[in-house]
């Protein structure tokens, strides 16, 4: 528990520095939470739990043979609330480490898988992005928000073109490399063993990873859109009825930029906030008080979501089959 202790206290000190720089309104934020609407709620709940089964289909494309596709969701919805829950991003071992006791896969493999699946993930962030801008998601043009849709198209689609790149050189990159799998160095035969299993996937299980970490992204930027109008009923958030689904497509971006952030607080309070408020009021052009309102209601929400599916995915944990190989 004290281990936790200087991660809550970033994370409180991060809400109340936001709050006071967003003039925040906490019966504001009570009564929004209090009109959601209940059919849209649901609604979004449903598509963000279509996401995680996204995540097991790519998880079972990155590592053929693993597992069922039910195990596979069950390890990645446990996956994802462990690295929300955890600060510092500590939660993220806890995918090879569930690949390796439940499914028997050397750690590399899921180290490697691990990373992978990360680049696609900013790989689908800013592909997204790049289709909000480009329907006119952003507010700068208007004088509504901040800054400048061309310069940040222009930085997405140098970000788009770095990691397609990437991944387009993953495979030859870790071809060279694999035949450190056979070092007596652990460190270097580790590394070697991650380029080993990279080098096996063909093109078309990266392709096809690939579409479906980018239907995976596109339901959580609806769930999130879908949110933002569960807020707008009477005497709720009003002005997040005006947020069209791309300039949800921008503003949501900023969230999910802040995941990657590696000094991530508890449950990732306050650097959620953040990123929401400067995708939504830096580019969308919602006020700050708007933005901060509809940040502390949508993680209140999507956490909420997490941690129920995460908690159902407990249900389908499983030891892996005797004799199997968890080495790296």
């Amino acid at each position: 528990m004290k281990r936790l202790l200087p991660a809550a206290l970033l994370a409180v000190a991060l809400v109340a520095v936001l709050a006071a720089l967003t003039n925040l309104q906490w019966e504001r934020v009570a009564g929004t939470l209090a009109a959601l609407d209940p059919g849209l709620t649901a609604a979004a709940f449903l598509v963000y739990a279509a996401s995680f089964a996204g995540r097991g289909l790519r998880l079972g494309l990155l590592l053929p043979g693993a597992s069922s596709f039910a195990h596979l969701t069950s390890i990645s919805a446990r996956h994802i609330l462990l690295a929300v829950v955890l600060p510092f991003r500590s939660g993220e071992a806890s995918l090879p480490v569930m690949l390796s006791v439940e499914a028997g896969r050397p750690l590399s493999e899921g180290v490697s898988v691990l990373a992978l699946m990360r680049v696609l993930d900013l790989l689908c962030v800013a592909a997204w992005l790049l289709v909000g801008l480009l329907l006119g998601g952003a507010a700068g043009a208007t004088g509504q928000g901040a800054l400048a849709p061309e310069s940040v198209r222009a930085r997405a689609l140098l970000v788009l073109g770095v990691l397609a790149a990437g991944v387009l050189l993953a495979r030859p990159l870790a071809g060279r490399l694999a035949p450190l799998a056979g070092s007596p160095r652990r460190a270097l035969r580790f590394l070697g063993g991650m380029a080993a299993h990279v080098a096996t996937l063909g093109s078309g299980q990266l392709a096809a990873a690939l579409v479906a970490s980018l239907a995976t992204w596109g339901c959580t930027y609806a769930a999130c859109w879908l949110l933002l109008h569960a807020m707008a009923g009477p005497e709720a958030l009003g002005a997040a009825a005006d947020v069209s689904l791309a300039e949800s497509l921008v503003g949501t971006t900023g969230l999910h930029l802040s995941a990657v952030i590696p000094v991530s607080p508890l449950a990732g309070a306050g650097t959620w906030e953040a990123g929401w408020v400067a995708g939504y009021h830096w580019l969308v052009g919602l006020s700050e008080a708007d933005a901060m309102t509809s940040a502390l209601v949508s993680h209140v929400a999507i956490f909420v979501f997490i941690a129920t599916l995460g908690a159902a995915a407990f249900l389908f944990r499983r030891r892996a089959p005797a004799g199997a190989n968890w080495s790296g």
